[in-house]
């Protein structure tokens, strides 16, 4: 959230001297007269006047009006209440309903930090390696410290073909990735029917709820179960929310007349439930694929789904996002994303901050989570020891090349598997990492990581769900 803090000095006196017998000389601002009495929003107005006519910086009087109006949804100390002008109302409308240029991944603040929520399945983000879950420090080498999340997209956002890049921190570790930016669109459901054990099993990724996801996930839902599928998995994996009417729609086929697909509080404790429809259980079991990429109205169907049709989740802990915003149109086409209610899941529970614990806990192998192998140095050789080798251990274990020894010490062995990896790759058989053998390395694990016979959750769901 932006805050700008001001202080205003009158009256000061700075006094300068040196050595005795020598004149001392002061310099006094001149004090302005004491200023009317305001109250309420008056004050408001009385400060505006106050800096237009005194302030030695130049300011425009539209962004004196954006820097209060971010001012007041700040004071709400709330990572998801925000005034959004016109230009990113714009964005975040484009987000929402068609497409839009940039790198494709959600952004959220938790804490101090901007992290990826998720990237958006076949974006540039993805291509590049990014994961939920990644914080970005910098953008182009500008610290996003203390940044809005609206400003941290500004910076990212930007013209098809364009590059930009990140700074991104993930396990202790800092990398820079380069990213070109392209036309993001906004393909939401994926399907198609799996093979397991003899099973027929049904699968939905849904990446993001926008305006036309619902109508696109019951039409593919209906061409599954046209093939009379055995069991269905819905993956919500990466999923960071969206709008919340979609996901209700969704999943009002799956809950049954006698239980709220979701409840809403408002403020003054009050709450409307919104009743599912599906007369009949469904004739095949269901599970959710979930991760802490999966937000807000992801959870919303995860929820609704677990203790409303009885689904297994399967994964990871959720993200743990449990309000509701309603976008407030303005006149002049900027927009008040504000913090309404919050949700609850229908037998009443809260998972703000808390997420959606799997039925099935089941963790990604090791190497999902490695960073840039030459994050901090321009070469790894035998000899070297620390977190950086034991990455390339990760790493060259995740890619079947066995390094042997101990993880975070460069040994023999270790090169070794190196100079192994670089003869079938075509590269100088020294057994030393420089930037050429780590982007090999790098690109090898990103084609292992995005088969899905390394998908571990994925493949214990289709076990669960062929039993």
């Amino acid at each position: 959230m932006k805050n700008t803090t001001a202080g205003l000095l009158a009256g000061a006196t700075f006094v300068a001297g040196a050595g005795a017998g020598l004149a001392t000389m002061a310099f006094t601002d001149t004090a302005l007269p004491i200023q009317p009495k305001a109250e309420g929003w008056d004050k408001v107005d009385q400060v505006r006047q106050l800096i237009e006519t005194h302030s030695l910086k130049d300011i425009s009087e539209e962004d004196l009006l954006t820097g209060a109006l971010d001012g007041m949804t700040g004071a709400l100390d709330d990572p998801y209440s925000d005034f959004l002008d016109a230009e990113e109302t714009s964005q975040f409308t484009d987000s929402i309903e068609s497409s839009f240029e940039g790198i494709g991944a959600t952004l959220e603040k938790k804490g101090e930090d901007i992290l990826i929520v998720a990237p958006i399945k076949g974006a540039p983000a993805e291509e590049a390696g990014l994961r939920a879950g990644d914080v970005i420090t910098a953008v182009d080498g500008e610290s996003i410290e203390g940044m809005a999340v609206e400003e941290a997209v500004q910076l990212i956002r930007g013209e098809k073909g364009t590059v930009v890049t990140l700074t991104i921190r993930r396990g202790g570790q800092e990398a820079d990735y380069e990213i070109t930016r392209d036309t993001i669109p906004i393909e939401t459901v994926y399907s198609e029917v799996k093979e397991q054990d003899g099973k027929k099993i049904g699968y939905i990724e849904v990446t993001q709820f926008s305006e036309p996801t619902a109508d696109e996930f019951l039409e593919q839902l209906e061409t599954l179960e046209s093939e009379d599928i055995d069991s269905l998995i819905i993956d919500v994996r990466g999923n960071p929310g969206g709008l919340l009417p979609a996901v209700i729609e969704m999943t009002e086929g799956f809950v049954p007349t006698n239980k709220p697909v979701v409840q809403i509080e408002n403020a003054d404790g009050e709450r409307e439930s919104q009743s599912g429809r599906a007369r009949e259980a469904k004739p095949y079991d269901l599970f959710v694929l979930t991760d802490e990429g999966s937000a807000s109205a992801s959870e919303i169907l995860a929820g609704a789904l677990k203790e409303g049709a009885g689904a297994t989740i399967i994964g990871n802990k959720t993200f743990g996002k449990g309000v509701v915003q309603t976008a407030f149109d303005l006149e002049d086409g900027s927009n008040l994303k504000l913090t309404t209610s919050k949700w609850l899941t229908p037998d009443g529970n809260w998972i703000n901050e808390k997420g959606i614990e799997p039925d099935v806990e089941v963790n990604q192998p090791d190497y999902f989570g490695v960073n840039r192998i030459l994050a901090d140095t321009d070469s790894l050789k035998v000899g070297d020891y620390g977190e950086a080798v034991s990455n390339l251990h990760t790493v060259l274990s995740g890619i079947g090349y066995e390094p042997g020894g101990q993880p975070g010490y460069y040994g023999d062995t270790m090169a070794r598997a190196v100079s192994d990896f670089q003869a079938d790759n075509n590269l100088p058989e020294d057994g030393v990492v420089n930037e050429a053998t780590a982007s090999a390395l790098e690109s090898r694990l990103l084609e292992v990581i995005q088969d899905e016979a390394n998908d571990a959750q994925l493949n214990r769901a289709l076990e669960e769900a062929a039993k």
